[in-house]
């Protein structure tokens, strides 16, 4: 989301567990007596400045689907989500190949070192197909699927936010079962 608006993010790798599991300090609380911590937030000016192709739509969606238009379509569903049966309809969406996106995560959380990222990734990092399309059930696990690639170099990232939430609503827009 920051990316898509030119504002340079940074990523607590590991959530907050890793951040207490490494030991830096935190503030709890009323900690001066006046409902407010002492540190003191750093703000300024925001000006955000939209980056077009980060986010994607369904009707681009369809077209990379149907060959159409180039592009590599991503599931990023856990292993047994390829084939979900949660939404309006069962299946993934034609074209789309599967890229776990809890599999590019450690048991901490944390993502894995960029050498094991890069072998897990690595079709979709030396393919010459633009843009990649992720999607998940409703972005979330899809987003930590971008980060990944962009963390690797990856810049022709695009986020279809919809993902199949929005896709299997539509009883003409088809659905594969299978890997």
């Amino acid at each position: 989301m920051l990316r898509s608006i030119s504002v340079p993010p940074a990523v607590l790798d590991g959530g907050w567990q890793a951040w207490e599991a490494d030991g830096p300090p935190i503030a709890r609380g009323d900690e001066t007596g006046g409902g407010e911590t002492s540190a003191t937030p750093v703000t300024g000016p925001l000006t955000p400045v939209p980056r077009p192709g980060m986010w994607t739509g369904i009707e681009t969606v369809g077209a990379v689907s149907r060959g159409e238009r180039p592009g590599t379509l991503m599931c990023a569903l856990p292993p047994g989500g390829f084939d979900p049966t949660r939404y309006s309809r069962r299946g993934h969406i034609p074209g789309s190949l599967s890229l776990p996106g809890c599999g590019l995560l450690d048991g901490t959380g944390r993502l894995l070192p960029a050498a094991e990222l890069a072998e897990r990734l690595g079709s979709v990092l030396k393919g010459d197909e633009s843009p990649v399309i992720l999607y998940c059930g409703g972005g979330i696990s899809a987003a930590g699927t971008a980060l990944a690639l962009t963390l690797l170099g990856r810049k022709d990232i695009a986020l279809y936010d919809g993902s199949l939430e929005e896709w299997s609503r539509g009883p003409s827009r088809p659905l594969a079962t299978g890997t």
